[in-house]
């Protein structure tokens, strides 16, 4: 049944089990009304504030973290950038740590040379002077021999030729004693000076 039908069986002035007094209705839009205008007045401003500075909030915190990722983009493009100017800058300390090591090879090098050249010349000036020594001592030697022969053969007697021979012979034998080349031409010189 409808509301209608209801209010249609219902008998002139009295009052419905269904539809509340009119009294009752308008108490009720009054005390509706009062609630609203005192929601409206002292909860709903604190509500659309409470609203507001939360929407403030999150558009805050939206707006913060736009800018920290702007930020952290940026940070990034110079944290890429450094990283690109590490590698040259690894890359170039790398070239002047080898051009560093090739010239210390190279300085080095003409170092060691340089002393091998010192020392060669330290070795010849010592071998020519070992040299002179040993020509001026082997010359002093000979000559001091050469007198002894020549005193020998002076003083021995060359009055025959059997005398003079056996000096000339003996003094033959002693050069070939003082060196192998003396002997060769002494036996020469002895096949010559035999028979005279």
């Amino acid at each position: 049944m409808s509301l209608i039908e209801v209010l249609a069986k219902q008998p002139a002035g009295e009052p419905s089990a269904t539809i509340p007094h009119a009294a009752e209705i308008i108490v009720g839009l009054v005390a509706f009304a009062l609630l609203v205008y005192i929601l409206y007045k002292y909860a709903w401003p604190g509500f659309v504030t409470s609203h507001e500075d939360t929407q403030k909030q999150i558009e805050s915190g939206i707006a913060k973290a736009e800018a920290m990722e702007a930020d952290a983009k940026a940070e990034l493009a110079r944290s890429r950038e450094r990283l690109a100017g590490v590698d040259d800058e690894t890359a170039r300390i790398r070239d002047d740590a080898r051009a560093d090591a090739e010239r210390i090879g190279q300085d080095m090098d003409a170092k060691a040379a340089d002393e091998a050249e010192r020392i060669k010349a330290q070795g010849r000036q010592s071998l020519e002077a070992s040299r002179s020594r040993t020509i001026s001592d082997l010359r002093a030697e000979t000559g001091h021999q050469s007198v002894e022969l020549a005193r020998r053969i002076v003083g021995s007697s060359l009055s025959d030729d059997a005398s003079r021979g056996a000096s000339v012979d003996r003094f033959l034998d002693e050069l070939e004693a003082m060196g192998g080349s003396a002997g060769g031409s002494g036996n020469g010189a002895r096949g010559n000076g035999g028979p005279s």
